[in-house]
């Protein structure tokens, strides 16, 4: 194995790494932390363990997690979040009928990056306080570490994680810390070991830094439970692979987690993070249709004419293009402005299909520019910017300041093309202030890897989840529903924020796979509301609260 030398924790990790050097001070400091002290002599019957596809307790017994998560204002970097939660709230839940509590960690509330592998005692000391309310109201925790050394990972900001070793040594450092303080606790349920990971070249990254870290917490602590999340993407890549982005690592006692969101676009409609979800959704909608599989790029059209610089609106039309490629499963629409200091405006965008002849014309697809479209600004440099608005009662998509290839797509309006038929993208383009190298033009995108086409409702649910359940099923292993939720706006208006809850849960239930809903307290996905004040049932979801509370009180 690699020797690592000088500041780099090496006698915390020695059986990790045969190495000849290094400060053990840094031992010491573990060593320092202690472990735990129960309220109570720990009642071993309440531990749980996984046994096959299960999770048992002490007794033997199946038990179903059934959980909220705590956001415990990771993204906000909030140190000690006082304001998040109280021993009020693990009651509430409790009386809810939930069982556990996915609870997120930040590496700030334990560790400054100016003093890596130096642990503040406030942060021991809150998070030893909720673990005595767990313990009070017969609460399983889920120990999640949400932000890691390195970045949070779900939105592509946490490369730094992967591309620099130290960080994932601090992050080893600090499991093995968690793991030792609380080894032997019943209401610590399990360790879950990074959320939604996002690596920088491969899902082996993944593999390899959660095996060194279950390697890590298993030296100080055998009995807790492990989770492991799969992949969620590969540096802006999100494909499953064969394996449904899991892995199954040399350890008994793991249990393998996933989220769900699906669709996207109704989940997270409005979220001011995500600019393509922007348009309100409803579901169920049997309009809406959502592409099964791991759909790529495969291609695109590049020949169509090209603009030049400051040009007033003219309609452009496109080469009619034969489908003859079985590898190409849809075919979608694309407004290209690359290399364009200025701007470019598209509208009245078409795509005509024709039969095999060339001639006949079959049908006119009329593409919609407006914000409902789903449309998505990439750009190779990730600069650039795009926006709609109405102009003379037509809308218009205008993209701007672009310096590397860029192009404005909308995958969600695609066309299932019939072989030998001819499919032509035709529309109106205005440019100004392009360069001679600049690029603007309307072009035919190509995806291959679609499995099936399915509306939004319940069967689009199953048909996504089913193929994860059956790896665990083949696999013998329990699996987790770590996150599933949708944002405040799905629960206004009659939108079908409920229907889409209980239509998850039914799904899941079928597998009696262990669930957590996200979450508890936030501005945005929550059953309490609002931020920087402790829940309050002024500002509650309250027709969620009192459908959890009623299913829940079922038994489902």
């Amino acid at each position: 194995m690699r020797c690592f030398h000088g500041a780099v924790f090496v006698s915390l990790l020695m059986n990790l790494w045969a190495c000849s050097s290094g400060s053990v001070s840094q031992l010491r400091s573990l060593q320092s932390i202690g472990v735990y002290r129960p309220l109570a002599d720990y009642d071993q019957q309440l531990r749980l363990k996984v046994e096959g596809r299960f999770i048992v307790n002490g007794k033997g017994e199946k038990v179903r997690l059934k959980g909220v998560a705590f956001g415990n204002q990771v993204w906000a970097n909030t140190r000690i979040p006082t304001q998040h939660h109280n021993e009020k709230d693990f009651k509430r839940l409790k009386d809810m009928g939930f069982n556990s509590i996915r609870f997120y960690l930040n590496y700030h509330t334990f560790e400054s990056d100016s003093a890596p592998y130096q642990y503040h005692q406030s942060g021991w000391d809150w998070l030893d306080k909720n673990v005595q309310w767990a313990e009070k109201h017969g609460i399983y925790l889920v120990l999640n570490i949400h932000v890691p050394q390195g970045g949070f990972q779900s939105n592509g900001a946490g490369d730094a994680l992967w591309d620099k070793r130290d960080n994932q040594l601090r992050l080893i450092s600090l499991w093995q810390a968690i793991a030792k303080r609380y080894q032997g606790h019943p209401n610590v349920a399990a360790l879950d070991l990074l959320n939604e990971p996002v690596t920088t070249h491969s899902k082996q990254q993944w593999e390899r830094l959660a095996n060194e870290l279950v390697t890590a917490i298993r030296q100080v602590n055998s009995q807790q439970m492990i989770f492991v999340e799969r992949l969620l993407a590969v540096k802006n890549q999100w494909q499953l692979d064969e394996q449904q982005n899991f892995f199954k690592l040399n350890d008994p006692n793991i249990v393998y987690q996933y989220h769900f969101y699906e669709p996207m676009a109704f989940s997270h409609q409005q979220a001011s993070w995500l600019r393509q979800y922007q348009t309100p959704t409803y579901y169920p909608d049997l309009q809406r249709l959502k592409v099964v599989g791991s759909p790529r790029w495969y291609g695109a059209q590049f020949d169509n004419p090209i603009v030049s610089s400051n040009n007033d609106w003219q309609y452009i039309e496109g080469k009619k293009l034969q489908y003859k490629d079985p590898n190409v499963d849809l075919i979608y629409p694309a407004l290209v402005s690359a290399n364009n200091a200025g701007d470019s405006w598209f509208k009245q965008v078409v795509i005509n299909e024709y039969a095999p002849d060339g001639k006949q014309l079959l049908r006119e697809i009329n593409i919609d520019l407006s914000q409902q479209a789903g449309w998505y600004l990439w750009s190779a440099n990730q600069r650039g910017r795009s926006q709609h608005f109405r102009q003379a009662g037509e809308d218009v998509l205008q993209i701007s300041a672009t310096s590397s290839d860029a192009n404005n797509g909308s995958s969600q309006q695609f066309v299932v093309p019939k072989a030998d038929h001819y499919y032509q993208i035709s529309g109106w383009i205005k440019t100004q202030g392009t360069g001679l190298a600049s690029r603007v033009q309307l072009r035919l995108d190509f995806q291959h890897g679609v499995k099936d086409i399915v509306a939004w409702d319940k069967p689009l649910i199953k048909t996504l989840i089913e193929p994860i359940e059956r790896w665990g099923e083949q696999q013998q292993v329990p699996l987790y529903l770590g996150e599933f939720g949708c944002i405040r706006a799905c629960f206004e208006q009659q939108r079908g924020g409920l229907q889409w809850i209980s239509d998850v849960l039914d799904v899941v239930d079928e597998y009696q796979t262990h669930f957590n809903f996200h979450s508890y307290h936030e501005d945005a996905f929550a059953l309490y509301y609002g931020s920087g004040k402790l829940p309050r049932e002024t500002d509650s979801n309250k027709a969620l609260i009192h459908w959890f509370s009623d299913r829940l009180s079922k038994g489902e």
